[in-house]
């Protein structure tokens, strides 16, 4: 295990790597690593936990520059003392990277404000695989950042290639990043949490997509029974008893209000909100039925990171997951065929909005015992749908594991692309080998 605390000392282990042929992974988070892309037996772990400083906090521009090592927990709390707020995945572990997080394109729960896939990440400093340090963007140039345009927190830089792109998505083999630059958001003066339930998720992801598109809501996700239950639940017994309260598709969001007039702009979203479930046959309330105090618990975890014990993806023992990128028009087939894996355990679905409801992130979780027999089980029963979801429309935009193979035969002129690159930025094929198409 290597512990690097600056870009220097991660320079000399790259250059010796390159000396030694040693194949390198990079490990930013606490665990569970749930997608295996920090996994290599033959390689040697780099662990950036000793690089979590949180170099900068700018609220008049709007972003955070921080060191891989920070996590959530550490970073929600200054942000929030900042007057500002990230735009975070649905109930990230505390212990998860802030920037690996950014860098597997996890989906953000305030499609508002996101105008590209890579939102929130906005420029890095990384080093290739030949031991030298770069930086994308208007961060860029001799010097450090202060001495460059790094405060522009523009991605492109002056020419016509976005730099950023090879490393977002990358799972580290195309460089390791030792910071990055992220968009924060203002933290609203009011907020009001709504549901709306239903009994099929094609009736709430058409509702999205409509209030998303009039830039409604600021917070909005989908989730289905097992995983708003499995969310929010404290216990065994709550969680059954959200089972038997909840309809099987629930949307949370929320409207805000900032600094000037607050009330007056809740009221009017709340209106618009209404009248849009209203024309859809469906209700937005405040409070679901025989669950006093829901909202405000709700409200309150969803602006933070999961801070229990045991990750909640983790309750029961062992999960397996499978996600995608779909357009609306193809989402409600996506979601039906994920309802009828047949595999032991429990199977959650959340549909989180893009770019302003423009696409939907499916995210499907098999939760069981965590029994090697019964992970076998669930891993053939995902391999098996990914073909069915695939042939439907699904988009793999983050392949891990097996889907790398579905992903990339599809398209052997970009695979071929993606391994000319690799052999100029990581020359002799050290960095997290044989992940994605390498």
């Amino acid at each position: 295990m290597l512990y690097p605390e600056n870009t220097r000392q991660l320079e000399a282990i790259i250059q010796k790597a390159r000396e030694t042929k040693t194949p390198l992974v990079a490990v930013s988070s606490r665990g569970p690593h749930l997608h295996g892309a920090s996994e290599n037996p033959n390689a040697e772990t780099v662990d950036f936990s000793r690089m979590n400083r949180i170099i900068k906090i700018d609220r008049r521009s709007r972003y955070v520059r921080v060191e891989p090592g920070v996590t959530f927990d550490m970073l929600i709390p200054e942000v929030r003392a900042a007057g500002m707020r990230l735009n975070i995945p649905f109930l990230p572990r505390a212990g998860k990277s802030v920037v690996a997080s950014a860098l597997e394109r996890e989906a953000v729960l305030i499609p508002k404000y996101q105008y590209d896939y890579t939102d929130p990440l906005l420029t890095v400093e990384a080093v290739f695989g030949t031991g030298d340090a770069f930086r994308t963007g208007s961060a860029a140039g001799p010097g450090t950042p202060a001495e460059t345009r790094a405060d522009m927190v523009v991605p492109w830089g002056p020419g016509c290639i976005d730099y950023l792109r090879f490393f977002s998505g990358a799972q580290g083999t195309m460089g390791f990043v030792t910071w990055a630059t992220l968009k924060t958001e203002v933290l609203p003066a009011l907020t009001k949490l709504y549901f709306v339930q239903a009994e099929s998720a094609e009736k709430l992801t058409r509702l999205a997509s409509i209030l998303l598109k009039r830039r409604i809501p600021d917070e909005c996700v989908i989730l289905s029974r097992a995983d708003f239950a499995g969310a929010f639940a404290v216990s065994a017994e709550e969680e059954e008893k959200l089972l038997k309260a909840l309809e099987p598709w629930t949307m949370i969001c929320r409207v805000s209000g900032f600094d000037r007039y607050p009330e007056e702009r809740v009221s009017i979203y709340e209106g618009y909100l209404k009248d849009e479930c209203a024309q859809a046959g469906l209700e937005a309330v405040t409070e679901l039925g025989g669950l006093p105090g829901l909202a405000e618990k709700v409200e309150s975890m969803i602006a933070d990171c999961d801070r229990r014990e045991t990750y909640w993806k983790m309750r029961q023992g062992g999960v397996r997951q499978i996600d995608m990128l779909a357009p609306p028009s193809r989402a409600p087939r996506l979601i039906e065929i994920l309802e009828n894996l047949r595999c032991p355990g429990d199977i959650g679905i959340t549909v989180q909005p893009q770019v302003q409801g423009r696409a939907f992130r499916i995210e499907c979780s098999v939760y069981f015992s965590g029994a090697p027999e019964e992970a076998g089980q669930v891993d053939k029963a995902l391999e098996d749908a990914a073909r069915e979801l695939y042939e439907a429309g699904a988009y793999f935009d983050r392949p891990y594991g097996s889907l790398s193979k579905l992903a990339y035969a599809a398209d052997p002129v970009s695979t071929e692309a993606m391994r000319k690159l690799k052999k100029i930025f990581d020359p002799d094929n050290i960095l997290n080998p044989g992940k994605l198409c390498f």
